[in-house]
């Protein structure tokens, strides 16, 4: 038993030292961070794609019937060589994308104000501040959608250390606990071996 807690208070030491190492990274270099992940990406889908065309040449027509493993392949390739010669480019497009969703959810909440208008329902001008809202923050990660990428991936560094942190002074504290635990153990059994061999003696 204390084996294995021993093993899992290493293994939690190990992972949480990762954790804080990349959200150290994350957090003070996210540009570098962007750019490593987009090459790991990239990496991984052009190999993706090679295993699976390689695959779909090895078999058999008969077994590739209705199987789009070559065109996925090709597919994977071109996006993992795109990965490698445009990160910032691709990355920069998930903050538009998403801004694109938050400008058409404060169109949708303007509209919900017109008809809140019409129909004379009240506190419509709470709704228009959101919509407004929305607009605005839809539009700020359009425009600043590469900023709103390293933004994005330095709160994912603080979250990391954070958790790496609390991880480690858990571990800590559950394996003072365990220690605390087996000691109690260890003077029962002592105390019980006292009192059985007391008794042996007096028969």
């Amino acid at each position: 038993m204390k084996r294995l807690l021993k093993q899992m208070k290493w293994e939690t030491l190990l992972s949480s030292s990762l954790y804080i190492v990349l959200g150290v990274v994350a957090l003070v270099i996210p540009d570098t961070m962007v750019k490593t992940l987009g090459y790991l990406i990239g990496i991984l889908l052009i190999v993706a794609g090679a295993v699976s065309m390689i695959c779909y040449l090895l078999r058999e027509a008969s077994q590739n019937y209705y199987r789009n493993d070559f065109g996925y392949g090709l597919v994977g390739i071109a996006v993992g060589i795109l990965f490698l010669y445009k990160v910032e480019w691709i990355i920069s497009l998930v903050p538009v994308i998403l801004g694109i969703l938050v400008v058409a959810s404060g169109c949708r909440k303007l509209q919900d104000v017109i008809d809140m208008k019409r129909l004379g329902y009240g506190n419509w001008v709470t709704v228009l501040i959101l919509a407004a809202v929305n607009v605005v923050l839809g539009v700020a990660l359009i425009a600043n959608s590469l900023d709103a990428a390293l933004l994005f991936l330095q709160l994912v560094g603080a979250g990391l250390i954070f958790s790496g942190v609390t991880d480690i002074a858990t571990c800590f504290y559950l394996a003072k606990m365990a220690k605390g635990h087996f000691d109690d153990l260890n003077a029962v059994d002592s105390t019980f071996a006292e009192v059985v061999d007391e008794d042996g003696q007096k028969d």
